[in-house]
């Protein structure tokens, strides 16, 4: 025996336009969510770079404890200076010198210039990212055009300090002045 269910005539489905507001709808959604997470990994990447520094900061610390009060001198790059100089017995920074978690900011990048920044006068040190919301935290505040003798590395290599800003915000500096 056959079994001849037949749809009531009313409804037999969803029409076009129907399916069309529905995919309208959904496409909208996750435009938003995606528009939101990368709001959220420009955030993790900033926190990312306050905590670095304030890790190369105490490595730098603890370094000037070892060595008489002495701050690593400026070498060719923030590598070198950081990773080389500062963590010979890989005391200091066990994970090597940190590198912004941008890719386009590493050495010959596209925005190597916004790479972190160590700058060093023989008596103080001054710490500088540039981030890309503003900080949890604040950071050094003022123009650092005078600093020392105006010699500063990033990943790129020797620097003028006067490139470099810290304005407590998208400029973010750390050190001891």
């Amino acid at each position: 025996m056959k079994n001849n269910k037949v749809m009531s005539k009313g409804r037999q489905g969803f029409t076009l336009i129907e399916l069309l507001v529905v995919i309208a709808i959904i496409g909208l959604l996750s435009t938003l969510a995606v528009v939101s997470l990368n709001g959220a990994r420009s955030k993790a990447r900033d926190a990312r770079r306050v905590s670095d520094l304030k890790a190369v900061s105490s490595a730098l610390e603890l370094y000037r404890d070892d060595n008489l009060d002495n701050v690593v001198s400026i070498d060719t790059d923030w590598d070198t200076t950081i990773g080389t100089n500062l963590n010979a017995t890989a005391i200091y920074l066990p994970a090597g010198a940190p590198t912004d978690p941008d890719t386009t900011r590493a050495s010959g990048g596209l925005n190597e210039a916004d790479s972190y920044a160590y700058c060093s006068d023989g008596d103080f040190y001054l710490l500088a990212a540039v981030l890309e919301n503003n900080p949890p935290g604040k950071g050094l505040n003022g123009a650092i055009a005078t600093f020392g003798d105006g010699r500063c590395v990033n990943a790129g290599g020797i620097i003028n300090a006067s490139t470099l800003t810290c304005n407590g915000a998208m400029n973010f500096c750390l050190g001891r002045l």
